[in-house]
């Protein structure tokens, strides 16, 4: 029979221009993804086809997988074909940039993960980025194009990661090109939808043919220029514009003898209603018929998946052998029911069109699929012993089909928790349903299910499905009379969701009831250390301290080193809360056991405790970048992340604007692509005290309205906003008022919160300094046990050395300062800054040296800026009536009008404040002068720049120095 596909793409011209236009921009460095969407033998896997034929023709890599059809389907396995049918003998590209990803991709592909390498981190949007990172490795010169069909059936955590590479990659050479049918609902094209709205895809819509485009097809099929009227009518009335239909129907015809060529061209010589198909299942079904013994065969393959292991059938199929099987196989090939597929373990066999797979399903009577599956469920299991990568999720639908339940909940449950091994939480939250969906009256296979859905949801953070599965488990434990420790085990899943969730009564109470079970043993130190977390949550400081110990004493004695280091860790956090060195030791003590004994993720967890207290207590950047460093090797990006915006922090105390803008717009812009909005608000937030420190205000508020954005207006970076940028942006131009003001606002947001922003002593040392009430504010701050942070205990200690020396307890205030002073070494710009805030009070109050302070504060604000406080610390000096140095600095950066005018620093720092609007009397208070010497630098102003009015030269002033039009 001769080869009835037509060559050429018909009616296609507009999409595949629009697919060349991609190409063109792949070879420019610019990405896309396009999706092409139509109903099923519309022709988008042939033009998917075309577009990767032109790809290869222009030297880009094509990296090809697909979906396929199951109840559940196998997570991930478009992905992973597209990866490995690439790189099967090369394995991962060998490029440093995808170092720390190789952990990650291992849930992918298990042959690319070394031996004894742990499995990195189960993140759905870290692994969009390590295939991201591997199309990008692979691109060489020319760009690569990913394809991934027959979308419609893929599982949802491989659409996460579709969403992912079509969100961030329109700056890399890669095209992402997809296909999947839009005839029904399906998350593939809700998802679809979202990318086109948001601009991250462009949509291509399949239209079915015309009557003279379905001709064209006919003619391309048939090799000839003419198409007889006859066929061309048949195929416009029954092929209803699909491509694909128009090639089955004439392969029908032509297999039927209806069809045939002659010397004079191709005849229909007759046509029959009821013989020629009408719908593709009447197609399917007349070829079936042709050859007595195909129809069970191709019964028995479609059972196996649309793409099928061949040699399983002569087991399934009495009276068969390869030879037979064989011969049937390639019938179906030659009336392109089947294609022929080369794989790494030899051919395979495919469907030619899921549809063809469905209609020979429907043409099973119920008897015969029992049969098949059942024959097939044992090949299977006898041909793949333990069932492993996705032989074992066949193995559980050929059960179902074959109507063995118990069977196929036991196989959904194993292929469940494979699922969760690799981080595929909702594949494997679908299976268990699946699962739990078989059991029927079988209680204990209903209690392992439900035990494994609890630990699912509680890796997903879902608290309330933890509590209803939760309950349901222990009704089932109960059922079958299970071990008190494994119902105590149950009590202990639902603890640890309530943890999760700060509900710590309900972790308290199911904390109790596995206690009262666990008599017979199996979950002592858990209990306990979970325990100990409930009551740190709580702030009872001393039962999570005693209970921790427990806990790490029972892990000693067993031998349990990732009990050991949790019990440690939650003794370092409790410790931390008022003392740092016994915080360090019992962190330090989990590392040094996590190197010993192997333990990877708990070495990082531990490293980042240390890194954080060196952040709190003013010490090194060394362990935060260790930690940060030990996170991005074993693949757990989002900690790096967490890190990165810790660091970032660190910048910020030490009032490194620069590096602290530079560092938190990366930390940003990475959290942000790991999708972690909380990480990348506030590392927004931290690039807005970097505009802050150099007085830029528009690009501060900004980076603000950013942070807003991307946390959804999280109350946390709402409130570090005002309490760190905008506060510190006043600060630094002397606006005390406008700069409490933001304080106020900050602490009314995060009073109740654990969150460290430094400058909650900053606050405390304002309310003292400018209001009544800072006594109050004192307390409230040593209160919250955030003092061991050092900018928090330096401002509030100067807080304490201010209502001293008001009081006239002038030696206790200047000790109280000197140990303030010290607090603040790590950083000279905080340190300098509160001198100058203190020195008003002590020159006020007649304590301490403010002369010295301010002359040393002066001369790094000098040298170093802002001009607004090195002005401040002048005026100071001249009130406690010292030597003023002369200005080592020229006037602040002016518009060349005012330069050119001979306008003074003195007289710039008027106009600043003349265009932000103040009254003669604030600025003569923010710039410690008197307002007769103000009104005199106004007329000066209006002298050189040639105005008659204040309000012209207010105008003229923000004009040239707020933009202002």
């Amino acid at each position: 029979m001769p080869e009835l596909l037509c060559p050429v793409l018909v009616g296609r011209d507009r999409e595949l221009g629009e697919l060349r236009s991609a190409l063109d921009r792949v070879a420019r460095g610019h990405g896309a993804t396009l999706v092409i969407v139509g109903e099923a033998g519309v022709g988008k896997s042939r033009l998917v086809r075309e577009a990767a034929a032109d790809a290869v023709s222009r030297r880009v890599s094509v990296l090809t997988g697909r979906a396929v059809e199951r109840d559940n389907p196998r997570a991930f396995r478009p992905l992973a074909e597209a990866l490995f049918s690439h790189l099967r003998r090369s394995g991962p590209p060998q490029v440093p940039e995808l170092a720390p990803f190789r952990p990650i991709l291992g849930r992918l592909i298990p042959e690319w993960r070394l031996a004894g390498e742990p499995p990195g981190e189960a993140s759905l949007v870290v692994l969009g980025e390590a295939v991201l990172r591997v199309l990008a490795a692979v691109t060489e010169s020319a760009g690569s194009v990913l394809v991934l069909e027959d979308l419609h059936w893929a599982d949802t955590e491989t659409l996460e990661v579709m969403e992912y590479l079509a969100d961030n990659v329109a700056d890399q050479p890669i095209l992402c090109l997809i296909s999947l049918r839009d005839e029904e609902p399906s998350l593939a094209l809700s998802r679809v939808h979202s990318l086109a709205a948001r601009r991250s895809a462009s949509v291509l819509r399949l239209q079915r043919l015309t009557a003279e485009e379905v001709t064209a097809v006919a003619a391309g099929c048939l090799r000839s220029v003419a198409v007889p009227a006859a066929l061309a009518e048949v195929l416009a009335i029954r092929a209803d514009g699909l491509p694909f239909l128009v090639e089955e129907l004439i392969a029908a015809m032509v297999q039927a003898g209806e069809l045939r060529q002659t010397a004079e061209g191709w005849i229909l010589d007759r046509f029959r209603g009821a013989a020629i198909p009408v719908t593709f299942a009447e197609t399917v079904r007349r070829r079936l018929e042709a050859t007595p013994g195909t129809r069970e065969l191709l019964g028995a393959a479609a059972l196996l998946g649309r793409s099928f292991d061949w040699r399983l059938l002569p087991d399934m199929i009495k009276g068969q052998d390869e030879a037979s099987v064989a011969k049937h196989l390639r019938w179906a090939a030659d009336v392109q029911l089947l294609s022929v597929e080369a794989t790494g373990t030899g051919p395979r066999f495919r469907f030619r069109h899921a549809l063809t797979r469905e209609a020979i399903l429907a043409e099973l009577f119920p008897p015969e699929q029992v049969i098949l599956a059942s024959s097939g469920l044992r090949a299977v299991e006898q041909a793949h012993p333990g069932l492993p990568g996705g032989w074992c999720e066949l193995a559980a639908e050929l059960a179902e089909a074959a109507d063995q339940p118990a069977r196929a909940a036991e196989l959904h449950l194993e292929s469940a928790r494979r699922a969760f091994a690799r981080g595929a939480l909702a594949s494997a939250e679908a299976t268990l349903e699946r699962a739990r969906g078989l059991v029927g009256d079988d209680a204990q296979r209903a209690a392992e299910i439900d035990e494994v859905l609890c630990e699912v949801f509680v890796a997903t953070g879902s608290a309330q499905r933890v509590s209803e599965v939760g309950q349901r488990l222990l009704s089932s434990l109960g059922a079958v009379a299970a071990p008190p420790a494994r119902r105590a085990r149950a009590h202990l899943l639902l603890a640890r969701a309530a943890i999760v969730s700060a509900d710590w009564p309900r972790a308290r109470d199911q904390l109790h009831l596995a206690e009262e079970l666990s008599e017979s043993g199996g979950v002592a130190g858990v209990s306990e250390v979970l325990a100990a977390r409930v009551a740190l949550g709580e702030g009872q400081l001393d039962d999570a301290a005693t209970l921790a110990r427990t806990a790490l004493a029972t892990a000693q004695t067993d031998g349990r080193y990732e009990l050991a280091c949790e019990a440690l860790e939650v003794l370092g956090q409790r410790e931390r809360q008022h003392d740092l060195a016994a915080a360090e030791d019992a962190f330090s003590a989990a590392l040094v056991l996590a190197d010993q004994h192997g333990l990877p993720l708990w070495r990082i967890r531990a490293l980042h405790e240390l890194g954080t207290i060196d952040l709190i207590g003013g010490g090194p950047l060394d362990r935060l970048a260790q930690a940060r460093q030990a996170a991005l090797d074993a693949g757990a990006l989002a900690t790096a992340a967490t890190v990165s915006l810790q660091m970032a922090a660190w910048s910020t105390n030490h009032a490194e604007p620069e590096g602290v803008i530079k560092a938190a717009r990366s930390c940003a812009t990475e959290a942000g692509r790991l999708r972690l909005p909380l990480v990348a608000g506030v590392g927004y937030v931290l690039q807005a005290v970097g505009h802050a420190l150099l007085d830029q205000r528009a690009e501060m508020e900004a980076a603000i309205d950013k942070a807003v954005t991307v946390s959804g207006g999280h109350r946390e970076v709402r409130g570090d906003a005002a309490l760190m940028a905008r506060a510190l942006l006043w600060l630094v131009r002397e606006d005390r008022r406008r700069a409490l003001a933001e304080l106020d606002a900050g602490m009314e947001l995060l009073r109740d919160t654990p969150v460290t922003t430094p400058n909650r002593g900053l606050w405390a040392l304002l309310h003292t300094l400018d209001r009544d009430d800072g006594a109050d504010a004192v307390a409230e701050v040593e209160a919250s046990g955030l003092i061991v942070y050092w900018l928090i205990r330096g401002w509030v200690g100067h807080a304490r050395a201010v209502e001293l020396g008001r009081r006239g307890h002038i030696a206790e205030a200047e000790e109280v300062f000197a140990r303030a002073d010290a607090d603040l070494a790590p950083c000279d710009w905080y340190r300098h800054h509160a001198r100058r805030l203190v020195a008003e009070a002590a020159i006020r109050d007649r304590w301490g040296n403010p002369k010295r302070w301010l002359a040393e504060a002066l001369a790094f604000f000098d040298a170093t800026g802002p001009p607004a406080v090195a002005s401040a610390c002048r005026s100071l000096l001249r009130q406690a009536g010292a030597p003023v140095p002369r200005r080592r600095r020229p006037a602040p950066d002016l518009p060349d009008a005012l330069a050119a005018a001979g306008v003074t620093p003195r007289e710039a720092e008027v106009l600043t404040l003349l265009a932000e609007g103040l009254s003669t009397r604030d600025i003569a208070a923010r710039l410690y002068l008197s307002p007769k010497t103000v009104e005199r630098h106004i007329a000066n102003l209006a002298t050189k720049l040639g105005v008659e009015s204040r309000s012209e030269l207010v105008s003229l002033a923000a004009r040239h120095l707020l933009g202002v039009r």
